[in-house]
Parts: C-alpha cells; structure tokens; sequence
C-alpha cells in the first residue's frame, strides 16, 4: 500500500503527522505507526531506547524483538555497525567470500554466537519468521540457500550475539520509561543509514507517545489504514 495514500489531510493534526512521515522517508510502513501505540512487548517489535537509558550497551539502540514468554525476552540491536568486515568475522562460511558486508553488534548475550536476520518469502528450515517476511536465524547454513537466489548484501545482516531479558525485567524498565515499541519495519533492518534509525524512530515512538494523551490529538483518528 502506498504510504501517501494512506494520508488524508484534513486537520492540522493531519498536518502534524505529514511532517513526521516526512521525517522518515516514503519507504517507511504505515503499520509501524499503530493505532493503539502498542506497547506490548512481542516478536516483531521494536524497542527504541530513550535518551533516559544510559547503559553502554543499549545507548540510542534500536532493538527488534524475535522471542518472548515466561522464561525472558530476546531480540538483537539493529543499529550498531561494527568495523569488521564478515569475511574476516566469519572466514571459514565460504558463502560470505567476496561479499562487501559489515559485522554488527547484536548485544552482550553470547557474543561469539552470530545472529542472523534475512528476508525471505517463505519459512526456511533451521530459521524462525519474526514479523512478515524477516527471520531469525542463529544456523550459518540457511546462508546456502540465500546465496543461490539473492545478492546477500540486500537480503542479510550478520549480528554479533543478542540482548536479553529474564522475566519481567523488560517490562519493568518499560514501566521506567527506558524503552519505547513499535511496530517492526524491514527498511529499518535492511535499508537505512543505521547511524539515523535510532534518531528517526526515537521521534516517531516519541510523538505517538505524545497524541495518545488524552488532552491531545489521537494519532489513530489522523489515518484510515
């Protein structure tokens, strides 16, 4: 669905959330702004860290979520580059020869576990589906199939280990204000100058925040999904 269309510009609340979608580019998906602001933590989310957390680790991150349940919460920082290329990472995974790829960090949980997320149409053994066409794998060997129906570069990012929550401990720091959710967006994962996610979505999550006041504007009346 395009993004403008979905736009009806009638009020100046209507307005106010132009500007944001500009903010973001035409590639963004409208479902990333729920009607709700949906705070429940689930696959599929991510979690925009507030200025308020501090922590080393997860300073302006940006975290998508592929697991949660009563034994903890899991999910993998998807903004944080590092300056390792991946055939030096990984030099034995022969599909990652030749490929103009970059290492990311994926958070402090089992650093010398790489984490991979890709898009793909259909669900792959050895991979798990986190939100409409992105998977979670931690098995290099779905990088094989991949290779031999797409350029990695535009499909693929390789994370070093993962963030994790015991039970409740993540619901708590929300309760903090440490996190703000939304939806989960391919572009954000696979298209985006990782140095602007953070920015771009903190203010999103941030204004959303801001209309589900009761004395403001509700973002959800601005648009028809």
């Amino acid at each position: 669905m395009s993004l403008w269309r979905s736009v009806n510009v009638k009020t100046p609340g209507h307005i106010v959330c132009t500007i944001l979608l500009l903010l973001l580019g035409q590639t963004v998906d409208a479902s990333a702004f729920s009607k709700t602001g949906n705070k429940t933590i689930q696959p599929g989310m991510f979690l925009i860290a507030d200025p308020v957390l501090d922590d080393p680790y997860f300073r302006q991150t940006v975290v998508l979520l592929w697991s949660h349940g009563e034994h903890g919460t899991h999910g993998v920082v998807i903004n944080r580059p590092l300056n390792t290329p991946l055939s030096q990472a990984l030099p034995k995974v022969t599909e990652l020869t030749g490929v103009n790829m970059t290492l990311y960090f994926g958070g402090p949980v089992a650093p010398e576990q790489p984490i991979i997320l890709f898009r793909h149409p259909n669900e792959m053994k050895k991979a798990q589906r986190v939100f409409s066409n992105v998977h979670v794998s931690a098995n290099l060997d779905v990088l094989q199939s991949l290779r031999e129906s797409y350029t990695l570069e535009e499909v693929l990012r390789v994370y070093s280990g993962h963030a994790g929550w015991g039970p409740g401990q993540l619901a708590s720091e929300m309760e903090q204000g440490a996190w703000h959710v939304l939806q989960g967006d391919a572009h954000f994962i696979f298209n985006s100058d990782p140095r602007d996610v953070w920015s771009k979505l903190f203010e999103v999550s941030k204004s959303i925040q801001v209309y589900r006041q009761p004395s403001a504007l509700y973002l959800a009346a601005a648009y028809q999904f």
